[in-house]
């Protein structure tokens, strides 16, 4: 959340943003390197290096970040539109699944909600969260 608050290019370093979020360093490195190999942030190399949003964060979702991170948003991998995986050992026939047909609108609703909240959103929600009431700028209903 600390790059999504940040003009787009400035960088933090990754011990800055360890400490932040009190997350070991070691782990926070391993997300990073995953989210630059996704294109979702940019490594800068030198003594005011670090990293940076690759867009603007009303450009990225959560999806793009959770999708970056875990893979697909299905909660079964017969059921991801992106990378479906036929199990040869299941024995339901893949098209018709019940079961299956129920994961895929899971996922779409899943998709529906994380495809549409930005970094931005995030940024703006949480700060409504820290400012109370006073604080609310209008922002979206959560219920």
């Amino acid at each position: 959340m600390h790059l999504a608050q940040r003009p787009t290019g400035d960088t933090l370093s990754a011990a800055f943003l360890a400490e932040k979020e009190g997350l070991s360093l070691k782990y926070l490195e391993q997300v990073l390197s995953t989210l630059r190999k996704r294109g979702i942030v940019v490594s800068h190399r030198g003594k005011e290096g670090g990293y940076s949003l690759r867009l603007a964060p009303h450009e990225i979702t959560l999806g793009d970040v959770i999708r970056a991170i875990d893979g697909p948003l299905a909660p079964m991998p017969c059921a991801s539109r992106t990378l479906p995986h036929k199990d040869p050992d299941c024995p339901y026939p893949y098209e018709t699944c019940w079961l299956r047909l129920l994961m895929l609108r899971v996922r779409d609703n899943i998709s529906s909600v994380l495809d549409q909240e930005t970094l931005e959103d995030m940024v703006h929600d949480a700060k409504g969260m820290r400012d109370g009431p006073k604080g609310d700028k209008g922002g979206k209903a959560h219920h």
